[in-house]
Formats: structure tokens, C-alpha cells, sequence
């Protein structure tokens, strides 16, 4: 078994969380993503957003009505979540194969440590979370041509949390309505860190809650990920060589 996992692209690097410093910043509730309403609740991902080759030999799902808006799928799984020996990956479907290949995926183990050290169970709710830091620190949107990142996902509690909830637990110092620490707290500060940190060099973030037969790859991958890897003893960033 590899130490690390592997992406179907090879132009990904995997870098370890060094000296207990990470390159993702804490949330703070300044600028919270949106949800994204597609024109019709039966027009599927890739109708909307069909794959177009951009600079190079790279591909991405691009909005045919807006090409500054691009879609990413994410997705995450645990095996036995809830039981003893969890064992959670994610994956992120970031392009349509170039020349008729196989969709880009990027898919991995959930780190057994949250993006700021602290420690980290292994669920499904923090995979499917960990897909989405992932995809949005994956490649340079901005210098792709890109104003608007779109991520589809089958998990409510994403979507709903980072468009709706958030702003609540935030106001409520990451309190819940019985006075209970928000679960996964570490995670949700890293995404909401990322749409800020995007939020302030012109990019938005939404989120589009699809059903799950429509994210099938990605699910796929977070699935694979979760079979064939431990989890990672340290927080990997993943960024695409050309970030």
C-alpha cells in the first residue's frame, strides 16, 4: 500500500503539514458561500456545465451560459461510521478526461488530524467536508479565467451548513441551540477560511446540493480511498503543481 494516495492526474503534489503550520486560514464569518439555484431542478451537472478544454492539456466542467463559473463534484464515505475502526476517504472530480479519458479525480484518506493539529474522528460528515478544502485549494481558479467556483455535492449537511448554518454557530460562538460544541468545528473554520481567502481575490464559492445517483464518480473515489488507504497520521495539503 502506497503512503500516500495518488491522483488519475499526475500533475497533483501531496505536502505534509510541517512544524505545525498549515496554508489554510480560519474562517472568521466575513463572507459565507452561497447556494447556486440551477435554471431547472432536473438538468444534471454536466448538461449545464459541459467539459471544455481550456490552456494546455486541461479540462474542466464549464458553465455554457458564463464561461468564468466552473463546477467541481466532491464527495466523502466511511466505512463502518458510527462502529469501531472508521475508515473515511474523499474525492473531488475536477474535469472531464481529456480525448475521451476518464474523468480528473483527485481522491484520498481522511487525515486522522484536523488542518489546525488538533485531532480528527473519521466519519462521513468530515470526508465529505475534507472534499470540499480539497477542491477549493486544488488549482488557481483565479488564473484558470475563472470568477465563480461551483461545487456540487449529494450532502445537505455541506450545503446547508456553509450557506445557512454556519452563520448561526458563528453568531453563537460554534455553539448549538442546547449549548453543544458545533462538530467538526476545525474543518468548517478551514472551508469557510478558504471562501474568504477566495472571497478577497475577486472569486465566490457556491454550493449545489445534487442527488446522489448524480455524483456517482466522486462518491466512487471517496469510496476507493476509504478501502485502500489508512488514515493519514498528518494534514496533507494538496495543490495541483501549477497553483
Amino acid at each position: 500500500m502506497a503512503a500516500y494516495p495518488t491522483a488519475t492526474e499526475p500533475s497533483v503534489s501531496w505536502t505534509p503539514r510541517r512544524n505545525g503550520t498549515t496554508g489554510l486560514r480560519r474562517g472568521t464569518g466575513r463572507v459565507f458561500p452561497t447556494r447556486f439555484t440551477p435554471p431547472s431542478p432536473t438538468i444534471k451537472p454536466t448538461q449545464l456545465f459541459p467539459g471544455q478544454a481550456t490552456y494546455g492539456l486541461l479540462t474542466r466542467y464549464i458553465d455554457r451560459h458564463d464561461p468564468r463559473k466552473v463546477l467541481l463534484l466532491t464527495d466523502g464515505s466511511c466505512l463502518k461510521n458510527g462502529q469501531l475502526n472508521p475508515q473515511a476517504g474523499w474525492g473531488v472530480v475536477h474535469g472531464p478526461g481529456f480525448a475521451g479519458q476518464p474523468p480528473l479525480v483527485v481522491s484520498g484518506p481522511l487525515e486522522s488530524v484536523g488542518p489546525f493539529g488538533g485531532p480528527g474522528v473519521q466519519t462521513s460528515n468530515r470526508a465529505e467536508l475534507r472534499a470540499v478544502i480539497a477542491a477549493l485549494g486544488l488549482w488557481n481558479w483565479l488564473d484558470e479565467g475563472f470568477d465563480t467556483v461551483v461545487i456540487a455535492t449529494d450532502s445537505e449537511y455541506v450545503v446547508a451548513g456553509a450557506t445557512e448554518w454556519a452563520k448561526i454557530w458563528i453568531q453563537n460562538g460554534w455553539r448549538r441551540a442546547a449549548n453543544e460544541q458545533v462538530m467538526n468545528k476545525d474543518l468548517w473554520e478551514a472551508l469557510l477560511g478558504e471562501v474568504e481567502r477566495w472571497h478577497d481575490y475577486g472569486v465566490s464559492i457556491q454550493f449545489w446540493k445534487i442527488p446522489r445517483d448524480w455524483n456517482e464518480v466522486a462518491d466512487a473515489a471517496a469510496k476507493e480511498a476509504a478501502e485502500e488507504h489508512e488514515a493519514l497520521y498528518e494534514w496533507m495539503e494538496v495543490r495541483g503543481l501549477s497553483h
